[in-house]
């Protein structure tokens, strides 16, 4: 018997990074300096971490799981690539953002905050359309189900 282990990591990037964005978002716009000024741990870095383990997991296991897909009809590999893709966008983008905080020792950036916030807005945009191809793939296709003879 195998067990599917994509489905099941895919999940925690994708709240991490809507988590960390909703956060991060309140305090850029509330300008709350008691936020602003949180210490590593009080702050979203740990959850920037958290996605990007999660999301360099999720990776490893679509790349495994992509090996189990046994016909691959032109539309499937269309969906296979643009998740994949924006699979890597968004790890390779985490990435970025995950070791700017630790650099900063957690703190939110207070130079080019925009352009933090900007790429996780981004981040947050390509998890979703990934997400989106993904489901279309699983839903809509039946890739990765297992049919009754």
């Amino acid at each position: 018997m195998h067990i599917e282990i994509h489905p099941m990591l895919v999940h925690l990037p994708i709240a991490m990074v809507f988590t960390v964005l909703l956060l991060d978002w309140g305090r850029w716009i509330f300008g709350r300096d008691r936020l602003l000024e949180a210490d590593f741990w009080g702050g979203t870095t740990p959850l920037l971490i958290l996605a990007l383990i999660g999301g360099g997991a999720a990776v490893i296991t679509g790349l495994q799981a992509e090996e189990g897909i046994p016909v691959e009809t032109p539309i499937i590999h269309e969906l296979v690539e643009a998740h994949e893709l924006s699979a890597f966008i968004v790890t390779g983008t985490l990435a970025l953002l995950t070791f700017w905080r630790i650099a900063l020792r957690g703190a939110f950036p207070r130079k080019l905050s925009f352009v933090y916030l900007f790429l996780l807005i981004a981040v947050a945009a390509v998890i979703s359309y990934g997400a989106y191809f993904g489901g279309l793939m699983v839903y809509s296709h039946g890739v990765g189900v297992d049919r009754p003879l």
